[in-house]
């Protein structure tokens, strides 16, 4: 988590009054971080990755002048007449890019480095290392509107922050230090993503670094801030983060209006809104707290709060808190505004003994049964990618949970069946002889809108034989062995799947319906896999065995 380091007295002088460091220390803690260090001037704290509205002073004043009961509720900002365009057509790699402009601000050296203290810890966590976002700002004098965000031959020249000439693109990749540092981001691309003003003067080189000709300095009265993102939504909230920010140092926000790739006005200032049934302070919290304290509460945390009904509010929330997702998230609101260390303690009587989950212990004997039929056990990786669950297995691609900024192309989803990491691990060990015989057990994720987060898991075993002269009968074998272990009845029907031979492949079927399938895999797969075997594979929902197994020890019993 990153730590933060802040002048005690110019956090007053946001705040308004003077802190004491017992004070301070305790607010800190109800924000949830971590105090390092306070000194006579200077305090440290770590904030939790996902908070980045507390990496400056600016923002946490909110909280302090909030907690403290100075100003409540939603942030008030100054706002000015939007007049200024900017057109967004940047490449296709990096194609987002929103702005903001803060007029009339008061700006000194520490204010200065409290703002870029905010750009660099935003740009660590939130940013991933400028990869999904990267942030400038820039003294907005000598920049002409509308400003476009667009595309640039490596050979194009700029004066690039901190030195007192120009160089090209590409040396500037070369011979900077940001550049250096971050030049992988763009460097492979044949255009490179850059910000002109009306004029053609290069404003900016991201995500590697601004010009000096606009460096902000003391003498900056106007500030124009930019987002360029690979995440529409991320930029949003931070080009609103930003702009609030900047404006605490007595700046008016004026909203720009942007076209090309991106049709809307920027930043958002409207609130987001959730609601949230009061009913949860005890369910969660332990705290028995009405309506209308839990208003008084919320509102210490910069939120608007207007009830809905006798047991619901409706919340609005600032636009740039990025970590509030769900009505748990409020709750937390709640217990950080009464106090952690005002909750008391109390003893509850355990629901249940604590005692292993029936599904592990079960799940462990079907482990303990397929080594028992000569299987050796592996583990891989929930995370795999579309293309092996997939394009590798002859399956048109269906809904799965990916990640929207991957880090690495081989793990950019949550897979959906184990069988082709299972085949995965064959194709690697084509040195190790056959046959071979393989499995796992472990959990997949599914795509399922009823439930609350939309996904469901489900608990797997898998297996493969791989070998020559294997067919289908010795995964049947398998299949049989393991039911008749644990007093299961089971039969085969005749079933099509793209990954395997058609007319030797079986569902597998259970008094509690259908538990899996099983078949000869497909020509085209195994070549796909470069191996040159037959493979007979399966994959068997653990659930639904487990409930065969307890409906009949229900009938013996």
């Amino acid at each position: 988590m990153p730590v933060i380091e802040v002048k005690i007295w110019d956090l007053e002088r946001l705040v308004g009054q003077k802190l004491e460091r017992s004070m301070l220390e305790q607010i800190l803690s109800s924000l949830k971080c971590e105090v390092e260090e306070i000194t006579d001037d200077t305090v440290s704290y770590e904030a939790t990755h996902d908070r980045p509205d507390l990496y400056s002073a600016e923002l946490l004043s909110l909280y302090v002048r909030g907690l403290l009961g100075i100003e409540t509720g939603l942030p008030r900002v100054k706002v000015v007449e939007m007049t200024e365009k900017a057109e967004i057509n940047g490449p296709d790699y990096r194609p987002y890019a929103l702005f903001a402009v803060v007029r009339n601000v008061n700006l000194d050296d520490e204010a200065i480095r409290q703002l870029m203290q905010l750009q660099e810890k935003v740009h660590m966590t939130f940013g991933r290392n400028r990869r999904k976002i990267s942030v400038g700002l820039y003294d907005l004098r000598g920049i002409e509107f509308p400003v476009k965000y667009t595309v640039a031959d490596p050979d194009l020249k700029m004066k690039p922050l901190g030195f007192g000439f120009e160089m090209s693109l590409k040396e500037v990749l070369k011979s900077h230090p940001k550049g250096i540092e971050y030049g992988h981001l763009v460097s492979q691309y044949d255009k490179y993503p850059i910000i002109l003003d009306a004029e053609g003067k290069v404003v900016s080189f991201p995500p590697i670094t601004n010009s000096e000709d606009f460096r902000v300095t003391e003498e900056t009265r106007d500030v124009l801030i930019d987002v360029t993102s690979t995440d529409l939504e991320s930029a949003r909230r931070t080009i609103t983060l930003f702009a609030y920010a900047v404006s605490m140092r007595g700046g008016e926000i004026q909203q720009l209006q942007l076209s090309g790739k991106i049709n809307e006005v920027s930043p958002r200032l409207e609130p987001d809104m959730m609601r949230y049934p009061v009913e949860l302070n005890k369910k969660l919290l332990g705290l028995d707290i009405g309506l209308e304290e839990t208003m008084r509460f919320l509102a210490k945390m910069r939120m608007d709060v207007s009830p809905i009904n006798s047991n619901e509010l409706e919340i609005r929330y600032p636009y740039f808190r990025t970590d509030i997702l769900h009505p748990v998230d409020i709750s937390e609101e709640v217990a950080m505004a009464y106090g952690y260390n005002n909750i008391e303690p109390e003893v509850m009587p355990p629901l249940h003994p604590g005692r292993e989950h029936p599904l592990e212990v079960f799940t462990r004997a079907v482990r303990e049964s397929m080594i028992g039929l000569g299987f050796i056990e592996v583990n891989n990786y929930m995370f795999t990618n579309p293309g092996l669950m997939y394009d590798k297995m002859n399956v048109p691609r269906q809904p799965i949970i990916e990640v929207e900024n991957p880090r690495h192309e081989a793990y950019t989803a949550l897979r959906t069946w184990i069988i082709p990491q299972l085949l995965n691990i064959l194709s690697s060990s084509k040195h190790a002889g056959y046959p071979q015989r393989i499995f796992e057990t472990g959990d997949v994720v599914l795509p399922d809108d009823k439930s609350e987060n939309r996904t469901r898991e489900e608990r797997h075993l898998a297996f493969a034989i791989a070998g020559k002269g294997t067919t289908l009968t010795n995964g049947l074998s398998a299949v049989k062995s393991l039911f008749n272990m644990f007093g299961v009845p089971v039969k085969f029907e005749k079933y099509k799947h793209p990954s395997f031979i058609e007319g030797r492949t079986a569902q597998i079927v259970t008094p509690e319906g259908p538990a899996g399938l099983i078949g000869e895999v497909h020509p085209q797969v195994i070549t796909n896999f470069n191996l040159n075997v037959p493979i007979v594979a399966a994959e068997l929902n653990i659930e639904v065995i487990h409930k065969c197994y307890l409906s009949q020890q229900k009938k013996e019993h």
